[in-house]
């Protein structure tokens, strides 16, 4: 009995000296080949930024002159610190290169087991700087690889460098980081963009009544032409309601979301928003619109749902090889004032000031910028001196293609020459892709084509020209098709 109590006792002590080493293991600091830097970065409070960030002792603080405002978690040690402008918003983010104990912390998925190794992992942490403090808008699981240091550049966007020596690039996508793929040498794209998706209520009328409100018709007779192209544009011109009661004709706009649909469905890549008849339902309608396109993939460059809570000047499109810059804004609101507490859900041509920085960023984060401008007089058949001083500014500012819409009507397109000598391709006016107006000349619209092309750094637009669109109505039924001539 004696021998049979000390074996036990022995397991006992065996077992708590096991016990006692993997929590002793769970206290020691992350792997010893991480190197801890140390920072102190200026920031710019003309913009709402704090004055200062520093990371000291694995610590990053947040300062207003003395007083320090905000500061990192001491059970989170942070290896290197950048602040940068990651999610394309025209506004700095604090990102931390953090380690914490355990894969998820507060942020444990539902099919994960309750409890989780006590194991140090590397993480990512992103936040945004409220003006009081500092608000996380991404919390990176563990990374599953072994970070050695990071940069971040807006040409090259985010840099790992791993300790096996892999270096990734990693850029803001959507919602999130995302890994990208290596850049071939050369690459191509060709573009296609249709002016105004303008829906009067003889066409939605019919489409409710007689075709169970399906409006695929819409693109039927330009389906093949799109095809020939990589990335497809289109202008729409009227916001979407899901209320029958909201529906409505000129001058107040509300167009069905079925509409939207059909846009989803014909493949369109980018559909610009910012125009006059944005604002005509409210911020809902806004919403609505907005969602609908992003959760199919799809870019709206020009508007923005509430919910974003800042102003994201330019959407990104990585396709091919060939990273795309996208911006669209409107010269009018139709007397609708933007709303005070979220003034970024509509990009207008109010503040040139803003419009010069956001170009100005959108050119140094892409290969290309697009822009997509709703401005000038209607029914002219001509540009106005608004549309050729703007056309400039965009020429200056580094703007590759602008697509301009709102006269409805076909204007010319020309070579802007900007201030460093680089060219930008304008399209004064696409016109009307479709509408019940009835004039000819409303009838006839444009498709802008272009190619993009990248050699090394080198990027040039060729190839370049217009083909019309010519709205028909047949039996109630309006489509619009390539008109060859």
């Amino acid at each position: 009995m004696v021998r049979r109590g000390l074996l036990a006792a022995l397991a006992v002590g065996a077992c708590l000296l096991v016990i006692g080493l993997w929590w002793a293991a769970q206290e020691d600091d992350p792997p010893e080949w991480v190197v801890w830097h140390t920072a102190d970065l200026a920031g710019e409070p003309a913009w709402g930024e704090p004055e200062r960030i520093t990371l000291e002792n694995r610590r990053v603080a947040l300062w207003s002159g003395d007083e320090k405002v905000w500061q990192s978690e001491p059970d989170e040690p942070v290896q290197d610190v950048l602040w940068c402008d990651i999610d394309h918003d025209g506004r700095r983010e604090l990102m931390l290169l953090c380690w914490r104990q355990g894969r998820y912390g507060q942020s444990r998925p539902f099919w994960e087991e309750e409890t989780e190794e006590q194991v140090w992992s590397q993480h990512i942490f992103i936040y945004d700087w409220t003006g009081e403090t500092a608000k996380p808008i991404w919390m990176a699981s563990d990374l599953g690889v072994e970070v050695k240091s990071w940069s971040f550049t807006p040409e090259n966007r985010l840099t790992l460098e791993e300790r096996s020596g892999r270096v990734s690039a990693w850029d803001w996508i959507s919602w999130g980081l995302s890994t990208l793929p290596e850049r071939p040498e050369t690459a191509e794209l060709t573009v296609a963009a249709l002016g105004e998706n303008l829906i009067h209520r003889p066409i939605y009328d019919y489409a409710l009544r007689k075709l169970d409100g399906n409006f695929d018709h819409l693109f039927t007779g330009v389906a093949e032409e799109l095809a020939r192209y990589d990335v497809t544009c289109l202008h729409q011109e009227t916001i979407y309601v899901d209320q029958r009661q909201d529906y409505s004709d000129y001058p107040t706009f509300g167009t069905p979301v079925e509409v939207g649909e059909a846009v989803i469905r014909a493949g369109f890549d980018i559909v610009s928003c910012a125009s006059n008849h944005a604002l005509d339902k409210g911020t809902d309608a806004i919403d609505l619109t907005a969602n609908l396109y992003r959760k199919a993939g799809i870019l709206c460059p020009g508007i923005q749902p509430v919910e974003d809570g800042s102003y994201q000047p330019y959407q990104l499109l990585e396709r091919q090889g060939i990273t795309c810059a996208v911006l669209s804004y409107t010269q009018m609101t139709n007397g609708h004032a933007l709303p005070e507490e979220a003034p970024y859900v509509l990009h207008t041509l109010e503040d040139e000031d803003l419009v010069r920085r956001d170009l100005t960023a959108a050119a140094e984060a892409a290969d290309f910028v697009l822009v997509f401008v709703h401005w000038g007089t209607e029914y002219a058949a001509e540009p106005d001196e608004t549309q050729r001083y703007w056309a400039q500014v965009f020429a200056d500012c580094g703007a590759d293609v602008v697509l301009g819409t709102h006269p409805h009507v076909l204007q010319p397109y020309e070579w802007v020459t900007g201030a460093s000598g680089q060219r930008t391709l304008v399209y004064y006016s696409l016109g009307n892709y479709i509408s019940a107006q009835t004039d000819e000349a409303c009838r006839r619209g444009g498709m802008a084509y272009f190619t993009l092309n990248r050699v090394g750094e080198q990027c040039s637009v060729t190839d370049w020209g217009m083909k019309t669109v010519l709205t028909q109505r047949e039996n109630g039924i309006y489509t619009t098709v390539i008109e060859h001539t």
